[in-house]
C-alpha cells in the first residue's frame, strides 16, 4: 500500500489531521535517522508537479515511519535543481532546539526529574513535552544551550544528558523522550553467510579487553595518617581467556571502596559494555537484498527490525556471536521499505555530538561495486565486442529503444544498455534498472567514476544547493551561491613577481572562515587550524587548536619561547593587576588566574583550580605554604608522601615540589604562584590527573564552562581526596565572579612616582653641576619634602646596584628587554641583583644622597643599548 505525504503552511492543532498530499515524486522519498543524531527527510519533486509552486521553505511535511506512525518534519530548503525540486527537512522535534536554557542544573535527579528540570528552565514556552523513563539517578548542568544541544549535542563543552545517563533520545513529533533504550531485544539472530554483495562488514578489535587490572579507591576504614593504598584486584577475566588471546587493560574507579564492589564494577564492563567484543558494524543494501532471490528470506526478516532493535549476528570469521543494534536507517515512507540499514554495537560514537541536520540528510547513498576502474579498457573491449552480447530492438516491428544485453531474453538479462529517445543507461539488476550509469536527454551525465584523457580549456563545476567549486584558467574557487550571483569564499590560485611564477597561495576572503579539521569517531569535525571570519589583510587572524609540536625554535614578537618558561612577551601574568584587585589574596589570586589562562584553561576550568587553591592554601592564597602537621606544600598542596610523580616518597612537601619544579623545566622561583601554575599544568599530563570523573581528559577539562562543577572535577582528578569538599564549588564561583570577563592588562610603562610630586629639571636642560652636557634624565620631586617609596616603572630584572656613588648616589639600573630604566639618588636599595621586578615592587626610597641638594629622583630611560638615553616622556605621561 503506497502511504502518502502531507504538505503543510503550519503546524496543525490536531496532529491527526492531513494536510495537501504530495504526489509528483521524481524519485522516492528518504527518511533518515541514526541514534541521538539526524533524523531527516529528502525528497526530490517533479518540476512540474501538481504542488511544485506551493513548496516553500519553512513549511512542514508529514510522512509515514517505519514505526507505524507518522512524524512531521520541517523543510529547510527548496531549491530548484535541473531534475525537480530538492527538498530537505529536519523532524519537528528538532525545532526545540530554537529554545533556549540559561542554566538548569540538578544535583541527583532521575531521567524524568531532569528532563522535567530542562523544561522549566526554557527560554521560552513551546509545545514540547519532556519525558524519560531512564530510572537510575545522576547529576546534570545545562549552561546557556540550546535544548537538544543539552541532550544529545557539545552541551557547551560539558557532557550532554544523553552521555550521562547512557541513555538515547527518541522523538515522537512534540514529545522528547529520555530513553534507556530505543527498540527491543526479541532475540532476533541473523546469519549472513558469506560473499553476500548487498552486506558490507566492519570489524574492529583494536580496543578489546577481555582480562582486567582493577584499580579501586581507598577503603573506608583508612587512617589517613599513613600511607594511602588503594585497593588493587588482579585479575578479572572472561570466560575462555588463554595466554594466546589474552588483552589485558587498566581500570579504575575510585568510588569503589571494597574489592567486591571494584569486580562487580569490572565484571559490568564486560557484560554490559562489552569490552572484550569487537566493535562490528554491518551496512545493509536492502534494494539489493530484496532483488537478490536467494536472500528473499533473509530481507523479509530483516524488514522485521525496527530502529534501535537489538539483532544478534554470526562473526564466521571470529567464531563469535555479536550483540548488534539498528542504530541507523534510510526508510522509504511511501512505499514502506527500507533502502538500507546499519547494525553495530559501538553505541558511543553516537552520544558525543548532534549533526547538522541540513547538509547531512544525504549521507551513506548506495556504493555502487562496479566502477570503471580500467575504464579504456574494458570500454574498447565492450564495444569491439570482444565480451560478447546480444542486441534486442523492440518492440520488434515498430522499435522505440535498444537493448545490449548479457543474455538473450531481456527477462533474464541482468547486465543491460537501454537506449531510447530519453536517454542512454547501464543496469546491471535487469531491464528495469536501477540505471546507475545514464545519458539522459535533457544533458543530465549520472555515473560513480567518469575516467577521461586531458581536458583543456573548459570550466569546471561542481555545484550543491548553496554551494559551488570551480577550476578555470588555473584558479580553484569555493563559492557560496546567492541569489543568482556567486561570492568567492576561498581559492587556490597561482603567486606571481616580477620574477615569474612563484608558487600556489591558498587565499581566504573576508566575512568566510577557512579550516583544516578532524574527523571524530563520531563523525564530527573539529578544527585543527583556522583562518577566522574576521581575518583581513590589515588584520590578519590564525587560531589553532589541539596540541601543536614545534620541531626546532618557536618565536612570538621576535621574542623565542623556551619549553616551561614561557616567553613571546605574554606569560600570562606579566606583573600587572586590574583595577578590581585589591588585597593580597587577589593579587595571588590573579596571578594564578593570568597564568592559567596564558597555558589554556578557559574561565570556568581556571576558577575551578582557584576554588581548589582557596581550599588547599585557605583564604590567603599564599602558595609559599606548608601543610600544618602533614606532608604537603604550595597552593593545591603538592604531597609526595605515597605516590611521586618524581623520587621516592618523602614527607618534606617542600622538596617535593622542587622536584617537580627541576623534572618539568619550569623556570622560576618554586615559592611564586605563576611557577607553581606551570608546574600544576605540567603534572596534569605527567601522572596526577587520574580521570576518574567527566570530563576524564585534561583537554576536556580546560574546555570546561561552569566554574563549580570543574571544581568538583578538579578535586577528584587531580587532589584524589578521600572525601569531596563541596564548599569549594562556591569558593570557584566567587573567583569566577570577579575575574571572569576581565581582561588582562598590557605589560605598560607606569609612573616610578606615585604621590604628587613636581618636574623640577627636563632631561634635555644642561645638567646641574654637569656644566656643557644635557642632564639625560627627568628629576621629579615629591610635593611638602615627602619621602615616598620608588616603584619599578615596567616589570623586568634588577642588573646593577651602585651605592654611595659621587653623583647618582643609591641608583638602581632595571632592564626591560630593549630598554633600561635609572633610578637615583635613593635614600635606600629595596631590591637585589637579578631579581624580577613589576610594577608593584619597590626599588627603593625617595632620598637626597650623591649630587642632589633635596629630596627628588632623578629618572632615565635607555632604549636599545644601555644609556642611549631617550625622552622618558616618550614612555611615561610625567
Amino acid at each position: 500500500m503506497i502511504k502518502k505525504i502531507y504538505l503543510y503552511e503550519q503546524m496543525p492543532n490536531n496532529l491527526e489531521e492531513n494536510g495537501m498530499p504530495i504526489n509528483d515524486w521524481r524519485d522516492l522519498p528518504e527518511i533518515t535517522r541514526i541514534i541521538n543524531s539526524t533524523f531527516s527527510f529528502y525528497g526530490n519533486y517533479q518540476h512540474e508537479g501538481v504542488n511544485a509552486k506551493l513548496i516553500k521553505r519553512e513549511m512542514y511535511i508529514k510522512a509515514f515511519t517505519e514505526n507505524g506512525t507518522y512524524q512531521y518534519f520541517r523543510i529547510k530548503t527548496a531549491k530548484k535543481n535541473l531534475s525537480g525540486i530538492t527538498i530537505t527537512a529536519t523532524h519537528i522535534g528538532y525545532e526545540a532546539n530554537r529554545n533556549f536554557i540559561q542554566s538548569a542544573y540538578i544535583d541527583n535527579g532521575n531521567g524524568k526529574q531532569i528532563m522535567d528540570k530542562l523544561k522549566e528552565s526554557l527560554a521560552f514556552d513551546q509545545k514540547f513535552s519532556y519525558e524519560s523513563d531512564v530510572t537510575t539517578y545522576h547529576q546534570f548542568s545545562a549552561k546557556q544551550v540550546n535544548p537538544i544541544e543539552a541532550i544529545i549535542g557539545s552541551n557547551n563543552g560539558n557532557q550532554n544528558l544523553a552521555g550521562v545517563c547512557d541513555a538515547e533520545l527518541d522523538m515522537d513529533n512534540y514529545t522528547l523522550i529520555l530513553r534507556e533504550r530505543i527498540g527491543d531485544d526479541n532475540g532476533f539472530r541473523i546469519d549472513f553467510g558469506k560473499n553476500l554483495a548487498s552486506i558490507e562488514e566492519t570489524i574492529d578489535d583494536s580496543s578489546v579487553v577481555n582480562r582486567l587490572y582493577l584499580i579501586g579507591g581507598v577503603p573506608e576504614d583508612t587512617n589517613y595518617d599513613a600511607d594511602q593504598e588503594p585497593i588493587i584486584y588482579a585479575y578479572l577475566s572472561v570466560s575462555g581467556v588463554t595466554e594466546e588471546n589474552v588483552q589485558i587493560g587498566k581500570r579504575e574507579n575510585g568510588d569503589c571502596k571494597t574489592v567486591e564492589d571494584l569486580k562487580k564494577w569490572g565484571q559490568s564492563l564486560f557484560d554490559k559494555d562489552r569490552i572484550h567484543e569487537p566493535k562490528v558494524t554491518h551496512e545493509v543494501d536492502m534494494v539489493m537484498l530484496e532483488n537478490t532471490i536467494e536472500y528473499r528470506g533473509l530481507y523479509e526478516n530483516m524488514m522485521s527490525l525496527r530502529f534501535g532493535d537489538t539483532a544478534y549476528i554470526s562473526l564466521k570469521s571470529l567464531d563469535i556471536e555479536a550483540k548488534e543494534r539498528m542504530i541507523e536507517y534510510v526508510w522509504y515512507p511511501t512505499i514502506c521499505k527500507y533502502k538500507s540499514i546499519v547494525l553495530g554495537n559501538d553505541l558511543g560514537m553516537y552520544t558525543s555530538s548532534i549533526e547538522t541536520q541540513v547538509t547531512n540528510v544525504r549521507k551513506n547513498l548506495e556504493t555502487r561495486s562496479d566502477e570503471l576502474i580500467n575504464a579504456v579498457i574494458n570500454a574498447t573491449n565492450w564495444i569491439t565486442g570482444s565480451k560478447g552480447g546480444y542486441v534486442l530492438m523492440r518492440p520488434k516491428n515498430a522499435p522505440e529503444e535498444i537493448l545490449i544485453m548479457d543474455k538473450p531474453d531481456a527477462n533474464e538479462a541482468k547486465k543491460v544498455w537501454r537506449w531510447s529517445l530519453g536517454g542512454l543507461g547501464y543496469s546491471k539488476s535487469g531491464v528495469n534498472g536501477p540505471y546507475g550509469t545514464a545519458i539522459t536527454q535533457d544533458g543530465v551525465i549520472v555515473a560513480d567514476f567518469i575516467k577521461a584523457g586531458t581536458l583543456e580549456g573548459v570550466k569546471m563545476r561542481a555545484v550543491d544547493n548553496d554551494f559551488a567549486i570551480q577550476l578555470f584558467n588555473g584558479i580553484l574557487k569555493f563559492t557560496k551561491k546567492i541569489g543568482s550571483s556567486e561570492a568567492e569564499m576561498v581559492a587556490f590560485a597561482p603567486t606571481y613577481t616580477d620574477a615569474g611564477l612563484q608558487g600556489i597561495n591558498l587565499i581566504q576572503n573576508p566575512n568566510y572562515s577557512f579550516a583544516i579539521s578532524s574527523k571524530g569517531a563520531n563523525g564530527a569535525f573539529l578544527n585543527v587550524l583556522e583562518v577566522p571570519k574576521d581575518s583581513t589583510a590589515e588584520n590578519r587572524k590564525l587560531k589553532l587548536y589541539g596540541d601543536v609540536s614545534v620541531d626546532g625554535k618557536l618565536f612570538l614578537n621576535g621574542k623565542e619561547i623556551t619549553p616551561g618558561g614561557g616567553g613571546g612577551g605574554d606569560d600570562g601574568w606579566n606583573g600587572v593587576y586590574p583595577d578590581i584587585v585589591k588585597t593580597q589574596a587577589e593579587k595571588f589570586a590573579w596571578q594564578a588566574w593570568a597564568t592559567l589562562r596564558s597555558l589554556g584553561y578557559s574561565e570556568g576550568a581556571s576558577a575551578g583550580i582557584l576554588g581548589n587553591i582557596n581550599g588547599e592554601a585557605g583564604p590567603s592564597m599564599n602558595p609559599d605554604i606548608d601543610q600544618i602537621g602533614g606532608p604537603a606544600y604550595g597552593a593545591v598542596q603538592f604531597d609526595g608522601s605515597a605516590y611521586p610523580l618524581v623520587g621516592s616518597p618523602t614527607n618534606d612537601g617542600r622538596e617535593y615540589f622542587q622536584r617537580l619544579v627541576e623534572a618539568s623545566g619550569v623556570t622560576g622561583d618554586y615559592k611564586e604562584m605563576p611557577t607553581q601554575m606551570k608546574v600544576v599544568n605540567w603534572s596534569m599530563t605527567a601522572g596526577q590527573w587520574i580521570g576518574v570523573v567527566e570530563p576524564t581528559s585534561v583537554d576536556g577539562f580546560k574546555y570546561m564552562s561552569n566554574p563549580q562543577t570543574a571544581a568538583t572535577v578538579f578535586e577528584r582528578n587531580f587532589e584524589r581526596p578521600a572525601s569531596t569538599h563541596p564548599e569549594r564549588s562556591d569558593y570557584a564561583q566567587n573567583w569566577y565572579n570577579l575575574f571572569a570577563g576581565v581582561e588582562i592588562p598590557k605589560d605598560d610603562w607606569r609612573n616610578p612616582v606615585r604621590v604628587p610630586y613636581l618636574i623640577t629639571q627636563e632631561w634635555d636642560q644642561e645638567g646641574w653641576g654637569t656644566p656643557g652636557q644635557i642632564h639625560g634624565g627627568i628629576d621629579v620631586a615629591p610635593t611638602g619634602g615627602a619621602t615616598p617609596p620608588i616603584y619599578a616603572a615596567r616589570i623586568g630584572k634588577v642588573v646593577q646596584i651602585v651605592p654611595n656613588h659621587e653623583v647618582g648616589g643609591n641608583y638602581v639600573v632595571i632592564e626591560h628587554g630593549g630598554y633600561w630604566t635609572y633610578y637615583g639618588h635613593l635614600a635606600n636599595i629595596q631590591v637585589s641583583m637579578g631579581q624580577q621586578v613589576t610594577t608593584d615592587t619597590v626599588v627603593g626610597i625617595c632620598g637626597a644622597t650623591g649630587l642632589a641638594t633635596g629630596v627628588h629622583l632623578h629618572f632615565e630611560v635607555w632604549k636599545d643599548t644601555q644609556w642611549n638615553r631617550i625622552n622618558p616622556r616618550d614612555v611615561i605621561n610625567f
